[in-house]
């Protein structure tokens, strides 16, 4: 006798299958298949007011795992609603026909992004595509011109380089009914990354937010992302209103509650955090402009900046990068094979004519800023930040000097700081973030040197 295979069987044969499929694609897509224990946990937040002869979505269904969890975990549901599955990939849907697959589940053979519908959902529920879509070999969904213009005419919380999944996620909030849930897993980054500053105050507008913070393990091996489930409740009601969770020890644990949320960065605050915070009169964006360097296509296309000089010829400087740049060190030394004239790092940037702090883009071992002083103007390019003393009335009385904030923010405290509120979210901090980071007056400097715990 042939054994019984349980759903969860089926669904390992089959996503063994179609991973074979779709191997050469797989990640032109952004495809990747979610853990059963995930899927079991999200469609255990499914609203329990949510009755019968609900209306169903999976998006970028795939194999239809989320469905299928629901069918796994509550099949009187499952059996009462009607399920709908769109999917851009004809081999998967194709695949799904031949092996008869969700057989009572209407599956749509169609990108998500241009679907068009008259239908509104209860649940939406699933793990979209990531990745920035471009047809440039550095980004991973791989998407025309023509086709990413539609997505930009379309979705308004679009902006700068933007990934995919946040396209999903309007898309999918503006097709619930008043009170309809989604729940997707995606990156975390749109919880603190400026691309991201539409959508976050978009989904303030919408209804309720519950974020719960899922670390960076889930999909590992095969990607070290840091992901979220975002458990959305679209209400006029609810508006503004934003839960702040983790997953812990197998269980969801509330960290924060705010009623009135704009759309502003997620932080997460710790008792540390707070007594830092506390101690600080200003924030870092109060005192300084903060400007980042010229990226990499600039520097190649500017006319003064030379590959090769004769080493003798003392009006031209190294172009630095991040790795000219140590904790209270700046190494003055070509790395980066670029050089430009004294007299032209104006055609860079005009600031840096000007002595400045330099901050690394990256985290450094574990969170640690690295900062130094540039009192020599050297010219810079790629992933560094410069601050720039503002003039106004806040700073004429600010009383501590560039050098402290450099050793400030080059500290363990920071660096403490920097990973209690922004957890594995990102590997660099944003222009946003940096402004956040609270900054002390001379006398506070003092006190918090003496010990924060």
């Amino acid at each position: 006798m042939r054994p019984v295979r349980t759903i969860s069987q089926k669904l390992d044969i089959h996503t063994d299958k179609v991973n074979n499929i779709i191997k050469s694609i797989k990640k032109d897509y952004g495809i990747f298949f979610t853990p059963e224990w995930v899927v079991n946990l999200m469609v255990g937040l499914i609203n329990k007011k949510i009755k019968n002869k609900a209306l169903i979505l999976e998006p970028a269904c795939g194999i239809a795992q989320f469905l299928m969890g629901i069918k796994r975990n509550n099949p009187t549901f499952y059996n009462n609603s009607l399920k709908y599955g769109v999917e851009i990939n004809e081999k998967i849907t194709e695949y799904i026909e031949k092996e008869g697959l969700a057989k009572d589940t209407e599956i749509i053979y169609s990108d998500y992004l241009l679907w068009k519908t008259n239908l509104l959902f209860d649940v939406i529920i699933g793990n979209p595509p990531y990745g920035i879509p471009s047809l440039s070999e550095h980004y991973t969904i791989k998407v025309d011109n023509e086709t990413k213009q539609k997505y930009r005419s379309i979705f308004t919380t679009w902006f700068g380089k933007y990934n995919v999944y946040g396209a999903f996620i309007e898309k999918s909030i503006e097709l619930l009914k008043e009170n309809g849930q989604l729940i997707f897993i995606v990156p975390a980054t749109f919880m603190i990354l400026d691309e991201f500053k539409r959508l976050r105050k978009y989904l303030a507008q919408k209804g309720k937010t519950q974020i719960i913070y899922m670390g960076p393990n889930i999909f590992k091996p095969e990607v070290g992302v840091t992901t979220i489930i975002l458990n959305f409740i679209k209400s006029k009601k609810l508006n503004n209103k934003l839960i702040l969770s983790e997953y812990v020890h197998k269980k969801i644990k509330n960290i924060s509650e705010e009623e009135k949320w704009y759309g502003e960065v997620f932080l997460f605050k710790t008792s540390f955090s707070k007594i830092l915070e506390s101690l600080c009169s200003h924030r870092l964006g109060d005192i300084y402009d903060i400007r980042i360097s010229p990226r990499t296509p600039e520097i190649k296309h500017n006319p003064h900046v030379k590959k090769e000089i004769n080493v003798k010829d003392s009006n031209y400087l190294p172009i630095l990068n991040g790795r000219n740049l140590k904790c209270n060190e700046i190494l003055y030394k070509p790395i980066t094979n670029r050089w430009i004239e004294k007299n032209k790092i104006s055609t860079l940037r005009e600031f840096l004519l000007k002595p400045r702090i330099v901050v690394g883009l990256g985290f450094r071992k574990g969170g640690r800023v690295g900062a130094a002083y540039d009192k020599k103007c050297y010219p810079w390019m790629g992933d560094v930040y410069h601050l720039l003393r503002k003039e106004s009335i806040i700073t004429i009385n600010y009383d501590l000097t560039d050098d402290n904030v450099v050793e400030y923010l080059n500290s363990d405290m920071i660096k403490r700081y920097i990973k209690d509120i922004y957890r594995e979210i990102t590997y660099h901090l944003s222009i946003t973030q940096l402004k956040t980071i609270p900054l002390p007056r001379k006398n506070e400097f003092e006190k918090i040197k003496r010990g924060v715990t």
